[in-house]
Formats: structure tokens, C-alpha cells, sequence
């Protein structure tokens, strides 16, 4: 009989897990059954465990007096949305929300997360601190040439399903011919959960993808894009059109999760759901130019909301309270 070593039989389960689970469950099964927590902690107990991940901590148990939280978003809350599968369903429902139940503080990142996570968990309201991301300082990098010949653009920013990009391909050939002619749909990110179906649909004539792109590229991408394309079905705060509003780029957002929180009066809004009104507010915000001034005036002021040193400084002060307590 063949005797595996654990080296061995984790290889094995990584090649099984490659082609049946996603990368989060043998994660699970690794960590849990063939990490030696022992040899790197000991049995060292801390002060404080800050959680900013799901996969690594909710397979990991570590001895700690308290332990902060940071949760981005609660997909289970609308999983529809966020397009889970059945595998992330089972993932979020038997590992992450038990660790998340047993934390002692939580911080998110819009009120429409904290109104989920009061929902879920038995939480008093304040062991929850909403902190809004900061523009990232580490984005001020030299911008990147634009590539050739992508002459008007609407810029989409990710490609998952929950980001919408179909329905903003559907709604782009309801536009008057002229417009269609003068714009490009130009996508950046990844399309890892789409079908090889819809994959296809995003090959358009007018359809433009460059993939990932390099933060100088992608600032640049900002900076010259008529529009961007935020019509998200779900997020847990959506730092793009933060980026968008700085770079003065009017933005097309979805009326829907924490969107309106973040965007503010500073943007354009239209139902995800609804191709035809994606259509009509597609329109406006590529043609009226009264509007898109105001969006843009009232985007540079909205941006002030969100301050990376600011932010910084909220996470600090939590874990030093904890620290004290």
C-alpha cells in the first residue's frame, strides 16, 4: 500500500480541488488538516488577532483575547448579486460567518454592509465602525501612454458577472447609430466568472479589452475616459468611482447596494436590471454636458470624503481602544 506524507496527499487533494472546488475550499482543507500552526506560533496567545482576509483566518484557529474584523461585504445577504456559486455559498455559510459571530469588533467600509451585518449577526451596533476607504496614496504613480487608437471611450473596471458588462454591451447597440460609431466600450480586469457564452458576447466590434492594467495605465485610462461604467449589481464600497471623481471622469452608476452612499449627488444613476434604462441614462451621461460638468464639479468635492490619512488614522485609533481595553 502506497503511504502518502502529508506533503504528498496536500499536492493530491490541490490537483483534485483544482478541477472540482474553488481555490477557497482546498485552501480550507490545506490549512486546516496539513498547516502546522505549532511550529510558527507555538502556543503563543495574543492581545489581538485583526482579521483582514476570510479564507486564511477562518481556517486557522488562533488563541486571542479579542479580534477585529474587517468585513468588505456580506454576499450571502444577496447572493443572487453577487453571482455566488455553490461552492463560495457553502464556504461563507459553515467557515467564515462562524468566525465572524465569534469576533469581538467589526469594521466595514459603507453603512450598507454594516445595515447586512446587523442583520446576520447578533452584533450591538457599537461593536461596528463604518470607515470609508482613502484614495491610496501609492496611486500617484507616472501615468502610462494611452494605447492607440481607442479614440472616445466608456471605461468599464472589471469584468466579473456582478459588474454588469453585458447588460452595458446590450444597452451600448440600443444608442442612436451616432453614437455608436463615436464611442468605444473599453473593459480592464478579468472575466473569471463568466461562460465561454458570454465571453463571446463581450467580442463586439465597439467592445475594446486590454485585461488587467497597471496602475499608471489605469490612472490614464480615468483620466481620458468620457465615462465610466459603474453599474454594478453588488459591492462592498466601489473605490473606482472614488478614483473616477478624482480624475474628473463623470460616472454611470447602478441605483443599488452601497452606491448611492458613496457616489453621492455627484454621478449619473440607472437600474442595473433594466437594459432599456441603462440605454436612456447611458445617453445622458455621454451627451449632456451641463450635466456632466456638474458631476464633475461635485465629484471633485465628494472625493474629499475620502481620505486615505483619515481613514488610516480611524483604523488605529479602534485597535488602540482595543489594545487598552
Amino acid at each position: 500500500m502506497y503511504r502518502y506524507t502529508k506533503h504528498s496527499l496536500s499536492r493530491f487533494l490541490q490537483k483534485i480541488f483544482a478541477y472540482s472546488l474553488i481555490e477557497d475550499a482546498y485552501l480550507i482543507f490545506k490549512y486546516r488538516f496539513f498547516w502546522n500552526k505549532n511550529k510558527i506560533l507555538g502556543d503563543r496567545s495574543f492581545d489581538l488577532c485583526i482579521e483582514a482576509g476570510y479564507t486564511f483566518f477562518a481556517i486557522s484557529p488562533i488563541k486571542t483575547k479579542q479580534t477585529l474584523f474587517m468585513i468588505h461585504d456580506l454576499p450571502l445577504c444577496d447572493a443572487k448579486a453577487w453571482c455566488m456559486d455553490k461552492d463560495s455559498k457553502f464556504i461563507w455559510k459553515h467557515y467564515i460567518y462562524p468566525k465572524i459571530a465569534a469576533c469581538t469588533q467589526i469594521i466595514c467600509f459603507c453603512e450598507h454592509v454594516k445595515s447586512d451585518i446587523l442583520k446576520t449577526f447578533a452584533f450591538p451596533k457599537e461593536r461596528i465602525h463604518v470607515i470609508y476607504h482613502g484614495l491610496r496614496a501609492y496611486r500617484d504613480v507616472k501615468k502610462e501612454a494611452l494605447p492607440p487608437h481607442l479614440g472616445e471611450f466608456i471605461l468599464a473596471v472589471g469584468q466579473a458577472k456582478r459588474k454588469n458588462v453585458l447588460r452595458l454591451i446590450e444597452a451600448f447597440m440600443l444608442l442612436p447609430q451616432d453614437l455608436q460609431r463615436r464611442f468605444k466600450v473599453v473593459l480592464t480586469g478579468t472575466h473569471n466568472d463568466l461562460s465561454v457564452e458570454e465571453r463571446c458576447y463581450c467580442q463586439q466590434d465597439f467592445v475594446i479589452n486590454l485585461g488587467y492594467v497597471s496602475d499608471g495605465l489605469l490612472q490614464t485610462l480615468y483620466a481620458h475616459a468620457h465615462l465610466l461604467w459603474w453599474g454594478s449589481l453588488a459591492e462592498g464600497f466601489g473605490l473606482p468611482m472614488v478614483e473616477a471623481m478624482q480624475a474628473q471622469c463623470v460616472v454611470l452608476s447602478s441605483n443599488v447596494s452601497c452606491m448611492p452612499e458613496i457616489l453621492g449627488d455627484a454621478g449619473i444613476y440607472c437600474d442595473p436590471y433594466n437594459v432599456q434604462d441603462i440605454a436612456k441614462q447611458l445617453e445622458v451621461a455621454l451627451t449632456h454636458e451641463a450635466l456632466r460638468q456638474e458631476c464633475v464639479q461635485k465629484g471633485l468635492e465628494r472625493v474629499k470624503y475620502f481620505n486615505f490619512e483619515e481613514s488610516m488614522q480611524k483604523h488605529l485609533a479602534i485597535v488602540e481602544a482595543m489594545l487598552e481595553a
